[in-house]
């Protein structure tokens, strides 16, 4: 139910859990872990510069990016509470060689009273301060890699995921097969109500009138979202009609099937120039017909006015 992560590299330097012996290397932490326990661990930094670079170290809190649900983990300075609180390293900057790597090993001691499931965090390799964009300006920035580290606490597991609210804006087309053919767009939120990080595939439908598929998305995943965040998804849609009742209907299918919900809204799509124009041709075959029947009127009473014809020739 878990996706996974990949080890961090921004081309200046990568992030990774050690290797330890001849295990396949790990993309990411990942501890199963019971109330109290204590374990250690290590991280390896490489330089893939051409000169030495100096990095700091710190543990972080993991969470949930409102908006499209991106992994994140807190800013130097913040406040942890969960994994981030639990690690401690045995140094907080490194100077890494050209082309080489050092190895910084860290103690993970959870709590007696930590809650069963998952509890997310990371550590965080940061330059020490912002240096120069390098393209002229004056805009510094200042890279960060983190390397996700999970924990898992022995316990019930209570994977639990649900919708809680889907909105659709609709842009109908302003004329059938002319011009913009308009578009749809579906938000909806996610809540991880349960202990466990989960991710799910997802469908979403754009039903019209009397159940007629106008759009699908097919099956595809979800980004990881971890338990008790909420997330905010977006889905955009291209081409709708000019005018229906347009239903966006969301479905979530976790990969071992034991979530599965849905939600729904309901939208009217109608194109103000469609019915403008609509309405003129409406106004203007009434206007013809009206036009017919007075021109018809016109040409019977002329004829009643001017009454029989009387036969005309010559006398004798």
């Amino acid at each position: 139910m878990a996706n996974t992560a990949q080890a961090a590299d921004n081309g200046a330097w990568s992030a990774a859990p050690t290797k330890q012996g001849t295990f396949t290397a790990r993309q990411y932490f990942f501890l199963e872990l019971s109330p109290g326990a204590t374990v250690k661990d290590s991280v390896t930094v490489k330089n893939a510069g051409q000169v030495a670079q100096v990095l700091d170290l710190y543990p972080a809190d993991a969470f949930n990016v409102e908006s499209g649900a991106g992994f994140a983990l807190r800013k130097r300075g913040d406040k942890n509470t969960d994994v981030g609180s639990w690690i401690t390293l045995e140094k907080s900057r490194v100077e890494v060689p050209p082309g080489g790597s050092v190895s910084v090993p860290f103690t993970v001691t959870v709590p007696k009273g930590v809650t069963p499931g998952d509890h997310a965090g990371g550590v965080v390799t940061i330059e020490p301060a912002p240096a120069p964009s390098g393209d002229n300006s004056q805009i510094q920035i200042q890279r960060a890699l983190g390397v996700r580290t999970y924990v898992r606490i022995a316990g019930p597991l209570t994977p639990a995921l649900s919708i809680t609210k889907v909105d659709l804006q609709v842009r109908p087309a302003r004329l059938p097969f002319i011009g913009q053919q308009g578009g749809a767009t579906v938000t909806y939120s996610v809540r991880n109500s349960g202990n466990v990080r989960l991710t799910a595939d997802r469908i979403i439908t754009l039903d019209g009138l009397f159940g007629r598929t106008l759009r699908n998305t097919g099956r595809g995943p979800i980004p990881e979202i971890l338990p008790g965040s909420t997330v905010v998804l977006t889905e955009s849609f291209t081409k709708m009609p000019v005018l229906n009742q347009v239903t966006a209907n969301v479905r979530l299918i976790a990969s071992d099937g034991k979530v599965d919900t849905s939600g729904s809204a309901t939208a009217l799509a109608v194109s103000w120039v469609f019915l403008f124009l609509l309405l003129l041709i409406i106004v203007g075959i009434v206007v013809a017909v009206l036009w017919s029947r007075r021109e018809s009127n016109l040409v019977s009473q002329m004829a009643a006015e001017a009454g029989p014809l009387s036969p005309t020739g010559d006398q004798l």
